[in-house]
């Protein structure tokens, strides 16, 4: 779930081969959820004391809009799932999160944005559990910061926050980056490769930069190559 890009998915199998990728964002439900956010902030502007039940009509309506969001985007990730073969739908855990878009993001949307993040995943877990699937969190720090690559920590365009620059200079979708790493946890908890709480691989106990390089989806591919070394 990003900031620009309401929902980016990968379809990522152990290996670390991403099959299919997918960008969902309803841009005129947002918009309109904005703006009653916006007139929502006007109001309190006008008013000294804030009374019990302030602009309840406006935040009621931009709830409701959320939910509706959330149930688009969760049967859209759904069926995402479904058409590409996949069992298990991965979620970064935001509990306590509070994204960051840039100075012009106000309080009232950042809230807005985690209620919406947990409706989705509450909505997705219900619509995909009805058809025997199973939706899991994991470690959210790093996946957004870190290149799925390996090549390190990636810096974000102040002018355009979804892109990416690695490293390598290889300029790339940051939420498209971070969901591939999100998959690669999840495998990588799968394969006991880590087990840690802070998605840090098992290897390297040293305090050198690969000890504390998060799992990403290199991981996936540097495990495969050492079996493939292995096997043959």
């Amino acid at each position: 779930m990003g900031i620009n890009t309401l929902a980016t998915i990968a379809i990522v199998g152990p290996d670390g081969t991403v099959t299919a990728r997918k960008f969902i964002h309803l841009a005129a439900d947002i918009d309109h959820r904005d703006k009653l956010g916006l007139r929502i902030r006007r109001k309190a502007r006008l008013t000294k004391k804030l009374h019990k039940g302030f602009c309840k009509p406006l935040y009621r309506k931009a709830q409701n809009i959320n939910k509706n969001i959330a149930h688009q985007v969760s049967r859209e990730i759904v069926n995402f799932a479904i058409d590409n073969g996949a069992d298990t739908i991965v979620f970064e855990n935001l509990k306590g999160w509070k994204p960051k878009g840039g100075r012009k993001r106000s309080g009232l949307k950042q809230r807005f944005h985690g209620w919406l993040h947990r409706r989705l995943f509450d909505f997705t877990s219900m619509k995909f559990e009805e058809i025997g699937g199973s939706v899991v969190e994991v470690y959210a720090r790093g996946t957004s910061s870190w290149a799925f690559d390996g090549s390190g920590k990636l810096k974000r365009s102040k002018k355009n926050y979804a892109l990416a620059t690695f490293q390598t200079g290889k300029q790339y979708n940051c939420d498209l980056s971070a969901a591939q790493n999100i998959g690669a946890r999840f495998w990588a908890w799968k394969l006991k490769l880590t087990h840690r709480k802070d998605g840090r691989s098992l290897s390297g106990k040293s305090s050198g930069s690969e000890s504390r390089m998060p799992i990403t989806l290199s991981s996936l591919w540097d495990w495969e190559a050492a079996h493939v070394c292995v096997a043959s």
